[in-house]
């Protein structure tokens, strides 16, 4: 199994003269189209490779291009193997011993085997493990629990996204205990992008108020519960919509709406089938209120990027989010649909209170950018090198 670099600099062409040296760094990017991870390695990586003080390559999957421009690398790797077979582990390792950088960073759980250089492993959250039924299979957690084990256990630090999960790890995996620093990740990126007008088989929404929500049917994103919100909102406020983003689950309305709801306010509530990222920008910029009832995140993008394009934003009070939020949106109890229906209301009808949530979104989106992430990133990169230095690396 080959692994091929498919371009190699001495330095960064074009790049400002430092007065110290450059700490070289591989990360590994195999995983940039997939979602969730992808965002995280995507952000990191443009906003690492944009510093001065890194001299970036990365680990792509064969045939991916590069999500920074390859100006501003030193090296790109391609690798065959899939991530998750021992293959890919091999393979990534292989890697890094032709590589020789400085820190190696993994963007998810899955390391190298054997890990040759100094490993810091981003986890971002241990939801199959403590979440009942997403991940049913009890092989697949088997093997899910063996990969973050042995990342906990070869990485000389490990990240988290957020405050919360760093007791969700240690619980899981006592050995992580004094290892894991928490570097929030940002959606300045996201937010970015252009906002268009919606497309034709949204346009029927501009004008019109609607509440949003991400419309994933997995139980702890918890759905029901703000459907049982919309279903008593509704009745006072006619012209209200309920617009999920997501591909309808056929049956999932009807199952999860109260049984009594009128089918003229089933008509209001509608998925959106997929949406690119500029129809999404554009639903967020769009928005009345963005509510997001999810029991279980380890960090929660979605209320950021909906705070970063204006949306004033109700999350519940459960996991990461509170974090995520601060003091820049409604907090409402897990599973209360009437305190969810309360909290909603309070902004439909307080367009005082609606202005102030949008301002407060904002400015706390603007707390979090990926330059910061990554200057976050690089003192752990100093410490961890400095770490093996002294010969004290695991």
């Amino acid at each position: 199994m080959k692994y091929h670099r498919r371009m190699a600099t001495t330095d960064i062409e074009g790049a400002p003269p430092s007065s110290a040296p450059r700490i070289r760094v591989l990360l590994d990017a195999r995983m940039a189209t997939w979602t969730g991870v992808g965002r995280y390695t995507v952000g990191l990586a443009r906003a690492l490779a944009a510093r001065d003080d890194i001299a970036l390559s990365l680990v792509m999957a064969n045939d991916v291009e590069t999500p920074v421009p390859h100006e501003s690398l030193e090296r790109v790797y391609s690798a065959r193997a899939h991530p998750f077979r021992l293959g890919g582990s091999l393979e990534l390792s292989r890697i890094a011993r032709h590589s020789g950088p400085d820190v190696m960073q993994c963007a998810h759980f899955l390391t190298p085997l054997p890990a040759t250089h100094p490993l810091v492993v981003t986890v971002h959250d241990v939801s199959p493990l403590v979440i009942p039924g997403l991940m049913p299979f009890a092989l697949r957690r088997a093997v899910y629990r063996r990969h973050v084990a042995r990342a906990v256990r070869v990485a000389d630090r490990i990240l988290v996204d957020a405050a919360f999960t760093v007791g969700e790890l240690t619980r899981e995996f006592p050995a992580a205990r004094g290892r894991i620093t928490t570097v929030p990740i940002a959606a300045d990126d996201f937010s970015a992008g252009p906002v268009p007008p919606l497309p034709s088989h949204l346009a029927a929404l501009s004008g019109e108020r609607y509440l949003l929500s991400m419309g994933s049917t997995r139980a702890h994103k918890d759905v029901p519960t703000l459907l049982h919100a919309f279903a008593e909102l509704a009745p006072k406020n006619p012209d209200l919509r309920l617009v999920l983003v997501g591909t309808d689950d056929p049956g999932y309305l009807h199952a999860h709406l109260p049984a009594n709801t009128p089918a003229a306010v089933r008509e209001r509530i509608a998925f959106t089938d997929h949406v690119t990222d500029d129809e999404l920008r554009a639903l967020y910029a769009g928005a009345t209120v963005f509510a997001f009832p999810s029991r279980y995140e380890g960090f929660g993008l979605p209320p950021l990027e909906a705070m970063a394009l204006g949306a004033p934003v109700v999350v519940a009070d459960a996991a990461s989010l509170p974090e995520v939020v601060a003091d820049a949106a409604l907090l409402t109890p897990p599973g209360d649909a009437p305190a969810l229906a309360a909290s909603l209301e309070r902004i439909l009808g307080d367009p005082e209170l609606r202005a102030s949530l949008i301002a407060a979104g904002r400015a706390r989106a603007g707390e979090l950018t990926w330059d910061a992430t990554a200057d976050a990133t690089a003192g752990v990169y100093r410490e961890v090198m400095s770490t093996a230095a002294t010969g004290a690396r695991r």
